[in-house]
């Protein structure tokens, strides 16, 4: 069967990326024919940094340069959604594939015979319509909307990372979908889990971006000085000036790391526990790396990290002096941390790429 898999920016190297990775894995070992479809980027530099080399050797490419807005950014979305749909358009007309499977923004989905599956997030420009009342912007969202509503017409089976996500989709889109957890690359951190003496040290890990809250992890440090707090992550030209403002913000009990993590994973088998500020995450497999590593979560009471961190494995806080309460409580009870710990590292084999793997190919084989 031909499967192409449609991936625009692979250049985001997010958690997306690793489904469109172990969707790739899946789709041939289960001997499939898989075409990729992306705007241009580094596959060392990806490869490096996810760990996957010879990922792209298995795959026929079709790649067109990468979105410069002409525009500045004035209709920005727009400008994005339009040259996306044009490349996408006329490497589709090229080939005839059996399936479609995208595994970004449903946006990127083309008008196509084959069958479409399509992997959901969130659908993130709806967020924006949400949390603005602005008639200006309901105005200006007001197209996408609709063209997003005539993407998801175009696809036959949706695919959900989380319950959340599912519940957002039906809400939304009124479709029902299925719940697909994300690949998480737990066994890269499981040889830590064994790890029983911890640093007074808490972690938290992602791109470095606004809607991560990597402010709050700071503010958090600053009420818990006595333990060390060190944030993990990847930075990109658009957001530099947020990560200068963490750094001349942070306390001295805070560091950064600009690394990918799994050079830096050393650092989760030292840590005692794991941080995430991020609200209504749509998943967080960051979460499960650091549980996979024995790290105790502490998450924020909202989206799919509620379906990942359980009261018997972690924390889950709504304001900053209930997560500086649950760290200075693991800090005072190790007896507390190590039984967390031990419960957490195995709630995150749940969340194997190998589950994801054998549930794609499933899904493939069916459709």
């Amino acid at each position: 069967m031909k499967v192409l898999l449609i991936h625009p920016r692979l250049s985001v190297k997010g958690g997306g990326e690793r489904v469109a990775i172990h969707s790739i894995l899946a789709a041939t070992r289960a001997g499939h024919e898989v075409s990729l479809l992306s705007e241009e980027f580094d596959e060392a530099s990806f490869a490096d940094f996810y760990g996957c080399p010879g990922l792209f050797d298995k795959v026929d490419r079709f790649y067109y340069p990468a979105f410069k807005p002409v525009l500045g950014h004035r209709f920005l979305l727009y400008q994005r959604l339009v040259y996306h749909w044009l490349r996408i358009r006329k490497a589709v007309s090229r080939d005839c594939f059996d399936i479609v499977l995208s595994t970004q923004d449903i946006g990127y989905v083309p008008s196509t015979h084959a069958p479409v599956i399509q992997y959901c997030y969130f659908p993130e420009y709806f967020s924006h319509l949400q949390t603005s009342s602005s008639p200006v912007w309901r105005l200006y969202y007001r197209p996408a909307s609709t063209y997003y509503r005539n993407r998801v017409r175009r696809v036959g089976l949706l695919l959900s990372v989380s319950d959340f996500t599912r519940g957002f989709v039906a809400k939304k889109w009124e479709r029902e979908s299925k719940t697909v957890y994300p690949p998480c690359p737990v066994e890269d951190f499981s040889e830590f889990s064994n790890m029983k003496s911890r640093e007074n040290l808490v972690v938290t890990i992602g791109r470095i971006v606004p809607e991560k809250r990597f402010h709050l992890f700071v503010e958090l440090a600053r009420t818990v000085p006595k333990t060390r707090f060190v944030a993990i992550g990847s930075l990109s030209d658009e957001t530099s000036a947020y990560y200068d403002q963490l750094k001349k913000s942070a306390p001295e009990n805070v560091s950064f790391v600009l690394s990918p993590l799994r050079k830096v994973r050393g650092i989760l088998g030292r840590a005692m526990a794991y941080v995430h500020c991020a609200e209504n995450e749509h998943f967080g497999i960051t979460i499960v790396e650091a549980m996979a590593a024995g790290c105790v979560p502490i998450v924020h009471d909202s989206g799919g990290p509620r379906e990942i961190v359980t009261s018997d494995v972690g924390f889950r806080w709504s304001n900053l002096s209930a997560a500086a309460r649950q760290i200075v409580m693991l800090a005072e009870n190790d007896s507390l941390r190590r039984q967390l710990s031990a419960a957490a590292s195995v709630r995150a084999r749940q969340f194997r790429s190998e589950v994801f793997e054998s549930e794609m190919t499933r899904i493939l084989t069916v459709s």
